[in-house]
């Protein structure tokens, strides 16, 4: 069990990564069929190195704290393109809208990610937002 969520009282069920870059036929380079902009994930992501990942180890409660980078084999995986993170960040897209567009590709845990997307309905939701894009920044 995860320090935070014994001290919290919580159980963890499972690791959440989120991937963000464009990938494939995601994003606008799936759209114009040109390359992304190599500054388009490095708007995001900090970094030139290739996708974005960021985990957290999710409870019942909802999400822990989120880390840089991959914690280990994820138990569910959410794929999102550049521009839609962005859309997600800035409260234009509601991930779940996402995910019934196809834009948020997700692999795993299925159980899971119903728990993820519900909670990304809830208030909880914009202020953890604001709180991660806040510390993740370079």
């Amino acid at each position: 069990m995860n320090p935070e969520a014994a001290a919290a009282g919580t159980t963890p069920t499972g690791l959440v990564t989120l991937i963000v870059g464009d990938f494939g036929r995601t994003g606008p380079a799936a759209r114009s069929r040109r390359p992304a902009p190599a500054s388009t994930t490095e708007d995001l992501a900090g970094s030139q190195q290739g996708p974005a990942q960021w985990s957290c180890q999710w409870s019942a409660d909802g999400p822990g704290p989120v880390t840089a980078g991959s914690e280990g084999e994820p138990d569910l995986t959410l794929t999102l393109g550049t521009d839609d993170a962005r859309s997600v960040r800035d409260g234009r897209l509601e991930p779940s809208v996402a995910f019934m567009q196809g834009r948020l590709k997700t692999s795993g845990d299925n159980a899971l990610l119903l728990r993820v997307l519900g909670w990304t309905a809830t208030p909880a939701f914009p202020a953890a937002l604001a709180a991660w894009s806040a510390q993740l920044k370079p």
